[in-house]
């Protein structure tokens, strides 16, 4: 005998999310897990944490009603995952997370990276031809994305300030970053944009230098 489940939108169950932040290389990218009737439903985000979901998963959850795994994934099942819910919870997790100053894929305070690209510049302040290494390059698109993160309205003028520098220094900095494939573009040329999985690694690569 089957026991089916009751019409109406089926029970949310939830079985925890866990948003950590990094330590001295790439984030890893927080996920939320709960169950929705016979379902596990698992939703992964960026690290950055903007925007919804890159990754949305369900499966039949261990122990679910065989007769109701045969009916598939309905529409109500679909409707019923709260995603702007759980999207804007997630985003709330990160942003506390970053009032803590650890910078992206770094591990570090804010003040302690802005030292970093400070006293590279002021190592090198003419790098002519050869320019500058690409590890200069990840920790300014680092600082630059913390910043976005923690809703500065100009995060190039924010950096200029930290680092001691002009603004069209910064302003070349964030430029050669993008560039360089770092730091992707945010939208319609305004201030956003991702850390590339190459500005991850070679951050990771550079922890604690």
């Amino acid at each position: 005998m089957h026991e089916h489940q009751p019409r109406g939108r089926p029970r949310q169950e939830r079985l925890g999310a866990r948003a950590r932040p990094a330590r001295g290389g790439p984030a890893p990218e927080p996920t939320d897990v709960f169950e929705v009737g016979a379902w596990r439903v698992t939703l992964r985000w960026p690290a950055a944490g903007r925007g919804g979901p890159t990754e949305l998963t369900i499966a039949p959850r261990p122990g679910a009603d065989p007769f109701q795994i045969a009916q598939g994934i309905t529409s109500t099942v679909l409707r019923s995952i709260p995603l702007n819910k759980l999207t804007q919870k997630m985003r709330a997790a990160l942003a506390a997370e970053h009032d803590g100053g650890l910078v992206p894929g770094t591990g570090e305070p804010a003040g302690v990276v802005a030292d970093r690209i400070r006293a590279a510049a002021e190592r090198d302040p003419t790098p002519g031809r050869k320019g500058r290494p690409d590890e200069f390059f990840a920790l300014v698109a680092a600082l630059y994305i913390w910043n976005i993160d923690n809703r500065h309205s100009n995060p190039v003028q924010r950096i200029a300030e930290s680092c001691g520098s002009t603004w069209r220094a910064a302003a070349n900095w964030v430029r050669l970053a993008r560039r360089r494939g770092l730091l992707s573009e945010g939208r319609e040329r305004s201030p956003g944009g991702e850390l590339t999985p190459e500005a991850l690694r070679i951050l990771a690569g550079g922890a604690g230098s």
